[in-house]
């Protein structure tokens, strides 16, 4: 991969996200947000929220409310728990369950532009933005109704029944249509809302779900495929339109469900492919199923045991105790497996308690679809990625198990890098692993594998794990790529840096001193002005970033 790594200081968030065009970074510690800018990481604007006057707020009818700036000096802490860029990138939305509220803040301004609260026992479990951008849909608590606030005119609409807020709507892939999961009367339904026509309603049609776990919309915009209770493994494809195109249960011909094995476990995670043309289906028997839209039959079952059981599969194994041999600094390649490789460690869930640790509980396609990574809860050490599309345009998959990761912590996150072919993950420890299909080791001794070459060799890609640098104490629970593939942020609960990937060194544009923005001089925003606030705001920052190069690397025996 790539022979150097860079790493921003290390600085005090529990939340953070990237604006559109990666242009900016907000993160939030307790109730101060900071926006910096992501190629210098010098401060661009600050606000400290304030829950004052939360009781006036919420008895206005409509819970929505502009306010002064005298609402700005309540000196109570509490944790935000999220941050949201709108689409154009100018303002933010930002979310505290404990505090009940949400506010608005406009990047250009001083004060908060608006503030949404829960009205008493109601609460506010949820806010995002619309995808119209001036628009916030906020979700009551006890999933009571969804709330959508029009912040041009300060009007409110309300869609009563709605049945979650966790996977129970989606929007139509030109985010014209937004399709919800409602329940009316003990009845489950499919509302279709048209965001251009003040949310007006356009389709409603019953589904015939007992209790529906979520909703997707394709890629491609034809279907909208429901899946049910976790005790039933049904999957219902709708048109937009509302009438059931197809279903998909044990009793489907193509479930190929063999004779000693149980059907009495639902979907537990589905992902379309992102052409639309296939839909993955992992469930809690652990198995992925591989839909495709033409009759809607299963063309590929994939169940991992506890052993590999192609011979073209590459098993990396991260090395034991490489942190602290690299004391947090280095950069190590996985040990490549012997086959057969041994078996994957396996965690054997306790099936006398409510939810046990079982079935699929990830499924990520690579931009592209030529790849896909599934995790198994089964396993919780173990990444395992597969191959589909031969080529981002081709008319059939190709499913081959490709690799499996093997770490020594359980994987806490896995995404897939925006571009290229390359997926982090983090383990909650010091360090954040890659798997890069598109690398190779370029120190690699291959006197001291054993392991002959064959022509699979070369889809084994790179996995190598990279010490986080840092003298304080750093447990890496989320990552987040920025959307040019660029910085990948990587958060413990109170912290976070960003990683660079580059030839020449981030750290150079790190260290420059800029006093001015490009992206908001032609705006006359009055942001050219950067105070860096690191001191008041943050605490101790480090003195200057840390890189790790090739330098770096550790020899690990096999």
């Amino acid at each position: 991969m790539s022979g150097v790594y860079d790493f921003s200081h290390i600085f005090n968030a529990s939340v953070l996200a990237f604006s559109p065009g990666t242009t900016f970074i907000a993160t939030a510690f307790h109730n101060r947000i900071v926006v910096r800018s992501t190629s210098t990481f010098q401060i661009v604007r600050t606000w400290v929220v304030a829950v004052k006057d939360t009781e006036a707020s919420s008895s206005r009818q409509g819970q929505y409310s502009t306010t002064s700036p005298s609402s700005q000096n309540d000196p109570e802490e509490f944790e935000i728990d999220n941050l949201q860029w709108s689409g154009d990138g100018l303002y933010l939305l930002i979310h505290s369950s404990h505090a009940k509220m949400a506010w608005v803040y406009g990047l250009a301004e001083e004060i908060q532009s608006a503030r949404i609260a829960g009205m008493s026992v109601e609460g506010l479990s949820k806010v995002e933005w619309a995808k119209s951008g001036r628009e916030v849909l906020a979700w009551t608590d006890f999933n009571l109704k969804l709330s959508i606030y029009d912040l041009r005119t300060g009007e409110a609409k309300v869609i009563q029944g709605i049945k979650s807020n966790c996977g129970c709507y989606t929007y139509s892939p030109d985010s014209r249509y937004l399709a919800t999961i409602e329940k009316h009367f003990g009845k489950e339904y499919t509302g279709i809302y048209d965001i251009h026509d003040s949310y007006s309603l356009i389709r409603h049609f019953g589904l015939t779900t007992t209790d529906a776990q979520g909703i997707l919309w394709s890629p491609c915009g034809r279907y909208i495929a429901v899946w049910d209770t976790r005790l039933s493994y049904s999957l219902y494809i709708h048109s937009p339109l509302g009438p059931q195109i197809s279903n998909f249960t044990p009793s489907s011909p193509t479930f190929l469900l063999r004779p000693e094995e149980m059907s009495g476990l639902g979907v537990r995670a589905i992902t379309w492919a992102p052409t639309g043309r296939w839909l993955a289906v992992g469930g809690w028997d652990g198995k992925v199923r591989i839909l495709e839209n033409e009759g809607w039959t299963s063309i590929c079952t994939i169940s991992v045991g506890m052993r590999v059981s192609g011979s073209n599969t590459t098993v990396w194994r991260e090395p034991e105790d490489w942190l602290r041999d690299t004391r947090g600094r280095g950069i190590v390649q996985f040990n490549r497996q012997p086959r057969p490789a041994p078996p994957f460690p396996i965690l054997r869930p306790d099936l006398s308690k409510p939810n046990p640790r079982m079935g699929v509980c990830q499924i990520s396609f690579e931009h592209s679809a030529t790849l896909f990574l599934i995790r198994l809860e089964s396993q919780p050490c173990v990444v395992h990625i597969y191959s589909f599309l031969p080529a981002p345009k081709s008319d059939q998959p190709v499913v081959d198990h490709l690799v499996s990761l093997v770490f020594t912590k359980e994987v806490k996150k896995a995404k897939w890098c925006p571009v290229g072919k390359k997926a982090s993950i983090v383990t909650c420890g010091g360090g954040v692993y890659f798997w890069d299909k598109e690398a190779q080791w370029a120190e690699e001794d291959t006197t001291l594998s054993d392991i002959p070459a064959d022509k699979h060799d070369d889809q084994s890609g790179i996995a190598e794990g990279v010490g986080i640098p840092t003298h304080a104490e750093f447990s890496a629970q989320d990552i987040q790529w920025s959307q040019d593939g660029k910085a990948l942020a990587i958060l413990d609960r109170s912290q976070f840096c960003l990683l660079y990937e580059s030839e020449t060194g981030a750290s150079t544009k790190i260290n420059e001193v800029v006093e001015t923005s490009v992206t908001w001089d032609s705006m006359n925003e009055e942001l050219s002005h950067v105070v860096e606030e690191v001191a008041a705001c943050e605490g101790k920052p480090i003195d200057h970033p840390l890189q790790v190069s090739a330098s770096h690397r550790l020899a690990i025996a096999r």
